[in-house]
């Protein structure tokens, strides 16, 4: 184990070549020389934390998933968030790397699980971005992917419970990438607070005679019709489970989701500056005003947070507004 972590530390992240397409061309390509520099910062601080099949996977078949991965990790570090060991995992467990991705022992004690959204397939899939076509935004398939993976870690979460790795009253945060299906333009609220908020698309009233605009919001969506024609709720974060029905899937349990659409890529735009740049400033997060363990507002001060107030109406904190320029 330690000769292990000893190889990991001394290893740079694109030391040797992968069979991962996305990884070989950021390593090899001369123009993505920023991108490596950034991955390379962000893989001196997580190290410690990561999997010991973590390089491998990055460099041969999961490069998003584990890029993600640390992307969340640092920027829960650069947060002054105290991380638990690998090494203690194994002493409590018998292995560091069973349960969620990350425990956050302070200041606000949490589990985190990180998860990378992808198009999918079949009637309901993402479709692929044509650039010069103009289409319908594909809203509700978006909606689709990402309750997908919420579902899949919620009930994954049940799963770390019944094996006692979690404790029930754990706090327990899912954190969703989107960047595999984007760049697709998003809206004000973004999609995940619509997705668990049982939010559609917006709409206006119009005066036919003066043309004038009131009345801006947006309309109710409580579920999503795929094409089979069965229904997916999008009022996960509103409507009670009952823990006795067969599709119970535990939302109450997770204290709040984030998004980000942040990738590799995304690091070689124009608006994209490496010195200003807070890692995590890019998130969505939400938090479930249904939750058996809530985390106070504020547990990650990055990003973008949005809540219900007492009287159910959506409000949100920017946090990043402080360091914008």
């Amino acid at each position: 184990m330690e000769a292990n972590r000893t190889v990991m530390k001394s290893e740079s992240f694109f030391a040797v070549q992968g069979k991962g397409a996305i990884y070989e061309n950021l390593r090899s390509n001369p123009d993505h020389q920023n991108i490596r520099d950034f991955i390379e910062e962000m893989w001196e601080e997580y190290w410690p934390h990561a999997d010991l099949d973590f390089l491998a996977k990055a460099r041969n078949d999961d490069f998003q998933a584990r890029y993600w991965e640390m992307y969340v990790g640092c920027s829960l570090l650069r947060q002054n968030t105290q991380i638990e060991p690998r090494e203690q995992r194994k002493e409590r467990w018998g292995s560091p790397d069973l349960g969620p991705d990350f425990r956050i022992i302070a200041p606000h004690p949490f589990w985190l699980e990180a998860t990378t959204v992808w198009p999918g397939t079949g009637e309901d899939a993402v479709p692929e971005v044509e650039f010069g076509v103009v289409r319908d935004v594909p809203d509700d398939q978006l909606k689709l992917r990402i309750l997908q993976s919420i579902r899949d870690k919620a009930k994954q979460r049940l799963h770390f419970r019944d094996k006692g790795l979690i404790d029930p009253t754990d706090c327990y945060v899912v954190a969703v990438n989107i960047g595999k299906v984007s760049p697709i333009s998003d809206l004000e609220p973004p999609r995940i607070v619509r997705a668990v908020f049982g939010l559609g698309l917006p709409q206006v009233s119009m005066n036919v005679d003066s043309g004038a605009l009131s009345d801006w919001r947006y309309q109710p969506q409580d579920h999503i019709v795929k094409q089979s024609s069965s229904l997916v709720s999008t009022r996960i974060f509103l409507d009670t489970e009952q823990s006795d029905h067969p599709d119970y899937v535990g939302y109450e349990g997770l204290s709040a989701v984030l998004s980000s659409e942040m990738e590799p890529f995304n690091s070689c735009e124009p608006w994209f500056n490496h010195n200003k740049y807070v890692i995590g400033d890019d998130y969505y997060i939400v938090c479930n005003p249904r939750a058996t363990n809530p985390l106070p507002h504020g547990f990650l001060k990055c990003g973008q947070e949005y809540w219900l107030n007492s009287a159910e109406g959506l409000e949100s904190n920017p946090w990043f507004k402080d360091r914008a320029s």
